[in-house]
């Protein structure tokens, strides 16, 4: 059965995550291969864990890596898609021939006000944007924001989704996968409240 919206989890690291989101329809499984975070993924567990599934696409997630390890960790790892956070890296990680994903915080008034020139520039250089946040106090005026963008981007919502459950103006929603307690016993927790709210009829 399939979603009514375009879904992303990150942070996927063990197999139950991946075959509970494959099977629910999720559109982007995303794995921290960033050799420079203590998280990494494996590249023997990503092809352990992504053999098992079907019908998703891969993201190969970096979170403080410089461009000469990312190139190393693409090589290792074959992902559909380059997750990044650094304004700076956009262009040269993009001329590595993967679609790009980036991960846009907004955390207060001065990175606001910035919004609208961080789409524009991303707007040819990116596939989607994660927009993510920890204020709550500017979850209303993001969405309001939001509703203005007529770009290319596919953006997707990365915050106050828990407390909410709407979607508001964006087109999707990224969510973030957690640890096994033990090996094949996991609790799903807001992943699975989410994806049930979103289901198709």
């Amino acid at each position: 059965m399939a979603l009514k919206t375009f879904v992303k989890i990150s942070n996927i690291s063990n197999l139950s995550d991946a075959r509970y989101c494959a099977g629910m329809m999720v559109d982007v499984l995303g794995f921290n291969i960033d050799p420079s975070s203590d998280s990494q993924v494996s590249d023997s567990d990503f092809a352990e864990i992504t053999e098992w599934v079907a019908g998703v696409k891969f993201a190969g997630e970096f979170y403080g890596a410089g461009l000469d390890q990312i190139k190393e960790s693409v090589k290792n790892y074959p992902v559909d898609y380059i997750e990044i956070g650094d304004l700076d890296l956009v262009e040269k990680v993009g001329l590595l021939g993967k679609p790009l994903i980036f991960r846009l915080e907004i955390n207060n008034s001065s990175q606001l006000a910035q919004f609208k020139s961080d789409l524009s520039y991303l707007d040819e250089l990116v596939k989607m944007v994660i927009v993510i946040s920890n204020n709550e106090k500017l979850f209303d005026e993001i969405d309001s924001q939001i509703g203005y963008y007529n770009g290319n981007l596919k953006l997707l919502k990365g915050y106050g989704i828990s407390e909410d459950k709407k979607l508001g103006n964006f087109p999707g929603l990224a969510l973030e996968a957690s640890e096994e307690e033990r090996p094949g016993f996991k609790d799903y927790g807001q992943i699975m409240d989410v994806l049930e709210l979103i289901e198709e009829d």
